[in-house]
């Protein structure tokens, strides 16, 4: 009897049954690839830090994708984006993985030789889908061909190479030919085998169950473990850095502007209620609450063991610290506003906390820069990679963190060590930092490649949190939100409740720590009855800049405009 053998059926030409079987078992096969890579990836990724195939795709396209398109879904949707367009590269696989065991069907058909044919076909399929990945996909994710810019090149190419072979021999395995049965069942005039029944049972419950477990990591992935925290100790950790800024301010000089801009309202006990009644965003933000934006699904679970922080490149004596040695530095506490380059005008991804650290400069003067050094290149343990320009680095507020609000890093805030450069947008304050290359160029990051700006200065912000909807009150109203400036400092908000017809000021309260953290404001006022206020802000930082009136989007280089809200009160 040949191998190669279906039961006849009316409806089906044999042929196009081959292919179809061929189709279902490269979907299959495709199943369970990906579901070992995602396990693989949840329990064995060295660091947490090694993708998985599918996100090796998502990274492609999204550095593919329209930096408009890309901004916004930041702005707007956040993880969320990054989270749909993982879904959408999972069903793309597995609609790839049919289409290539159909060709791989086709392939084994002139190859013939049964299983070993079979075989050969399922791997040469395999293979070229393998050999576009790294040939293709790669470079576009930053990785380089064969990933040769990887940190974990070899870790990398196991993983793919294994995963891809295994899809070969399983297509092999699943696409064996049905064997004809002469025993059938007569249903609804239909000539069924009862072999082929139970075939098609086995089939569906394989096709499920591989379904499921790729369902059930892909929710893993996109929605890992945070670390636990207790937020009882943070809130009270959170207060005594606030006592304990407002106490520093609270001795030294105000400017002459400052007092200018100050309404005659009492500011520490007018923000003092606006805090109480939580109409104002916090002033210093909790680590739960700080945004949190990176080009991974999953970031990087970075251990202290083995860990080490290295200064190379054009020093005269290269360096390398341990997590033990770094942490034993890190004596300084400063507190500095950071905010996301995609951060729109009233957006929230801007964030103050206070960082412990020191200053990377005692690092560069220990490792002695050489002459003619241009850039500082921070390298990160999930091959990210983005500059700063040498003379921002010998800045002494310029410092490596260890710490955040009181404790120690958390993975998704960049453990075990990160940078903190004021003054420019957090894309440059590299999280997961394990090498600074002093290098003899400007070298274009991650993101400069994609056209983002390379200076990244912050621009002055602005966010209006209070009042807004159509439901308010008539009567005394303050409307209140913070201003920022990078390391410029805020002089100055004015406040226009008429769409700029009329302006005045708003009171500020003193920065924690000027001129590096923003300012919150209020404004207080009498709404009338009935009236649709159209508020608008803007703000003059410490050199004496005024907020550009321009709407510009965060591309390329940072939102610009006048902040601005409607609302209503009741009649």
């Amino acid at each position: 009897m040949s191998e190669q053998t279906y039961p006849a059926h009316p409806a089906v030409p044999a042929s196009r049954a081959i292919v179809e079987h061929a189709g279902r078992a490269g979907l299959l096969a495709t199943l369970v690839m990906l579901a070992v890579q995602l396990i693989w990836r949840l329990n064995w990724s060295k660091d947490g830090v090694v993708q998985a195939f599918p996100e090796f795709i998502v990274a492609a396209m999204a550095r593919l994708t329209p930096l408009s398109v890309f901004g916004a879904a930041t702005e707007n949707y956040g993880s969320l984006a990054k989270k749909t367009l993982f879904a959408a590269v999972l069903l793309g696989v597995i609609a790839v993985g049919y289409r290539s065991g159909m060709v791989a069907g086709r392939l084994s058909r002139r190859i013939g030789h049964g299983g070993l044919g079979r075989l050969a076909a399922g791997l040469l399929v395999a293979a070229a889908l393998l050999l576009f990945t790294l040939v293709v996909v790669m470079p576009i994710a930053y990785l380089g061909v064969f990933a040769r810019d990887s940190s974990y090149t070899s870790d990398i190419l196991v993983q793919l190479i294994t995963t891809f072979a295994l899809y070969g021999v399983l297509w092999a395995i699943l696409s064996t030919p049905r064997l004809s049965e002469p025993e059938v069942d007569v249903r609804n005039g239909e000539l069924v085998s009862r072999r082929s029944m139970l075939a098609q049972a086995a089939w569906g419950i394989g096709t499920l169950a591989a379904a499921v477990a790729v369902a059930g990591a892909t929710w893993r992935v996109v929605s890992p473990r945070k670390q636990k925290a207790n937020a009882a100790a943070e809130q009270q950790a959170a207060d005594d850095i606030v006592a304990t800024a407002q106490a520093e301010s609270a001795i030294q000089e105000a400017t002459a502007e400052a007092q200018a801009a100050l309404q005659d309202a009492d500011a520490e006990t007018l923000f003092a209620q606006l805090d109480a009644e939580e109409k104002i965003s916090p002033v210093l933000t909790s680590t739960d609450d700080f945004y949190h934006v990176s080009k991974n699904l999953i970031d990087p679970s970075v251990g202290s063991d083995g860990w080490t922080l290295k200064v190379t490149g054009m020093v005269n004596t290269p360096l390398e610290l341990t997590y033990d040695q770094v942490v034993a530095r890190s004596t300084e506490q400063k507190i500095t506003t950071l905010s996301c380059i995609s951060n729109e005008l009233n957006g929230d991804l801007t964030g103050t906390a206070l960082w412990s650290g020191f200053s990377l400069k005692t690092l560069l003067e220990e490792a002695g820069v050489q002459t003619g050094a241009i850039d500082l290149k921070f390298k990160a343990a999930d091959d990210y990679e983005d500059s700063i320009p040498l003379e921002r680095g010998l800045d002494p507020d310029t410092i490596v963190v260890t710490g955040m609000n009181g404790a120690p890093l958390r993975d998704d805030h960049g453990f075990p060590a990160r940078m903190i450069v004021p003054g420019i947008y957090g894309m440059k304050n590299v999280k997961w930092l394990n090498e600074v290359e002093v290098v003899g160029e400007d070298f274009q990051g991650y993101w400069q490649t994609r056209s983002w700006s390379d200076s990244a200065v912050n621009q002055i912000w602005g966010r209006i949190d209070e009042p807004h909807g159509d439901d308010n009150e008539s009567g005394p109203k303050v409307a209140t939100g913070l201003a920022s400036a990078g390391d410029r400092g805020i002089n100055r908000v004015e406040i226009s409740l008429d769409d700029g017809a009329t302006w005045a000021d708003a009171t500020l309260e003193p920065a924690l720590n000027p001129p590096f953290t923003w300012v919150r404001w209020a404004y207080q006022f009498t709404a009338e009855p009935d009236t649709t206020y159209k508020l608008k802000m803007r703000a003059t930082d410490g050199t004496g800049a005024v907020m550009s009136e321009e709407d510009r989007s965060p591309l390329p280089d940072g939102a610009t405009g006048w902040p601005h809200r409607q609302f209503k009160t009741k009649g």
